[in-house]
């Protein structure tokens, strides 16, 4: 196992307990999602990725998550 599965390891750990700890708040899904989302960007930012860059890393993630997002709407 590499760096980089350990830090997925942490890191999706990371985020389960921050979701239950939303769910257990009664924080709204759709706004813990926004937040998550803010953090992501903002720390690839911070980190200088352009934001062309964060724009089609947010494009992969979104069709690996939601298959049908990259279909067209027809």
């Amino acid at each position: 196992m590499n760096y980089e599965d350990e830090d997925f390891k942490k890191a999706d750990t990371i985020l389960s307990e921050a979701l239950l700890q939303f769910k257990d708040k009664g924080v709204s899904p759709h706004i813990s999602g926004m937040a998550l989302m803010e953090i992501g960007i903002a720390t690839l930012a911070n980190l200088g990725e352009d934001e062309a860059s964060i724009v089609e890393q947010a494009k992969t993630i979104a069709a690996r998550v939601m298959p049908d997002i990259s279909k067209p709407l027809n």
